[in-house]
């Protein structure tokens, strides 16, 4: 078990590095318990190995312990932590704001569990970034609690020597009297008959329903894991709109930097500067949300500051090293997904040329399969689901989309029933219970945007 210096000497040395390697200046404190505690913070397990979330605490306390807090603006944070432009729109980029209401989730986790034992508390007001520090007092339901427990434990003592000591037997706790042979026996073969009873409910009634939600749910956990973050990330709606004025899909080196905005003010025409207004603003698919709405729901079990709803524009190359993503939409709308496309047998073609077909490239087909899946002529759409590792390959991606809003639709609704993926999952599972990278390419009839019931069409597993 590690001491606490042993524990601090870590933080201190991770500190080190990670100033080293930060593009901001930030100064080491080492000998002030504010620096102190941001550090522990920066660097437990509650901010989820998010390199931006640690660097924020540790500017606004580094700027606060400095006494520069005027330099804790939206704008001055964006530009120094989060590497934006001079003069960037801070109305139409909200990723300050974004940012600031995980950490404060974090921060209260961090108290929760790692830090229950701080005698100084971190806080950050809402509507602005300077961080406040107040002492931590003990509250009185922390002592009423302390004391319940305290008697509770003498009064277990008392009772536990009775049998021992016969004078103690007018005790605050009464002595039970003595449970004869006969009647354990019978209480044991009671307990072992409605045992068996449940058992026999559980296999003849659900067992075949339990089996395939044990195996959904494994394969949740694994993306929604606890030692990182899972950034749910639905698609950008307003680069759609944006997109008739500009190449299609948007490379995503345009989309990080947004020169994809200049070269669509270049092209200007009599309807392009509502097109332009239009793709600034933030629009996302009722699908996605639908979605990102489910997994919340589905996963109670894993903390919420641990599941991170991220808006596209705000993802940063960083979140797919260091954590989980589940990738909504197509390449046109979730440019980040081309990330990926050269790990997978199914790559989305987006076409303006009326000889070239548009839709799901089968680079590899199998006997019985179509080189190219698409939606031209037919009311039929298709969905994508694809389970990888992250960047560095600690951790795992899962990209779940379509051709279309009824090809995501196809692809979430697949995902998320449980009956539908369990052999899926059984397939691609290894003997140690991991799951190797698979695609799924799901089927629907698209009725008015709307999918019917989701089929598999292919499948790799690798």
């Amino acid at each position: 078990m590690q001491t606490l210096e042993e524990s601090s000497a870590l933080v201190a040395d991770a500190t080190q590095r990670f100033l080293k390697e930060s593009k901001v200046r930030i100064d080491a404190h080492p000998s002030d318990p504010r620096w102190q505690l941001a550090c522990r913070i920066a660097f437990s397990g509650s901010l989820g190995r998010s390199r931006l979330l640690s660097r924020f605490v540790l500017f606004i306390v580094d700027r606060h312990i400095r006494g520069r807090n005027h330099e804790m603006t939206e704008q001055q944070i964006g530009i120094l932590v989060f590497d934006r432009a001079e003069g960037y729109d801070s109305n139409e980029d909200n990723i300050v704001r974004s940012y600031a209401r995980n950490l404060r989730k974090r921060i209260e986790t961090y108290y929760a569990e790692e830090g229950q034992h701080e005698s100084l508390l971190l806080d950050i007001p809402r509507g602005g970034y300077v961080p406040v520090f107040t002492p931590r007092q003990k509250g009185i339901e922390q002592q009423v609690s302390e004391t319940e427990s305290s008697s509770l434990i003498s009064g277990s003592f008392v009772a536990e020597s009775q049998d021992d000591n016969p004078s103690l037997s007018d005790g605050p706790f009464p002595v039970a009297p003595a449970v004869s042979w006969n009647k354990k026996r019978i209480w044991m073969a009671l307990l072992a008959a409605s045992i068996a009873c449940c058992v026999l409910l559980f296999v003849f009634h659900g067992f075949g329903k339990s089996s395939d939600e044990a195996i959904s749910k494994n394969f949740w956990r694994q993306i929604f894991s606890k030692d990182h973050d899972t950034f749910v990330v639905p698609s950008d709606d307003g680069l759609v709109i944006m997109q008739s004025l500009v190449n299609r899909p948007v490379p995503l080196a345009a989309y990080i930097s947004s020169t994809f905005r200049s070269d669509a003010e270049a092209k200007t025409d009599s309807n392009s500067p509502e097109l332009l207004k239009l793709g600034r603003k933030r629009f996302t698919s009722v699908v996605d949300l639908e979605f990102a709405s489910r997994l919340a729901e589905f996963h109670a079990e894993v903390p919420a500051s641990h599941m991170v709803v991220r808006y596209a524009r705000d993802l940063r190359m960083d979140d797919l090293r260091t954590g989980n993503a589940i990738l909504i939409g197509s390449i046109e709308s979730n440019p980040w997904i081309q990330l990926f496309t050269n790990q997978m047998n199914f790559q989305q073609r987006v076409s303006t040329d009326p000889a070239i077909p548009s839709g799901l490239i089968n680079t590899h087909p199998l006997a019985g399969e179509r080189a190219i899946y698409g939606t031209l002529g037919k009311p039929h759409t298709y969905g994508l689901i694809v389970f990888l590792p992250n960047l560095t390959a600690t951790g795992s991606v899962l990209i779940v989309g379509g051709l279309n809003t009824a090809g995501t639709q196809a692809a979430t609704t697949f995902v998320m029933t449980p009956s539908l993926m369990a052999p899926v999952l059984e397939r691609a599972r290894t003997k140690t219970g991991h799951l190797r990278s698979f695609e799924l390419l799901v089927g629907a009839d698209d009725f008015s945007s709307n999918a019917s019931a989701p089929h598999v069409i292919a499948e790799r597993i690798k």
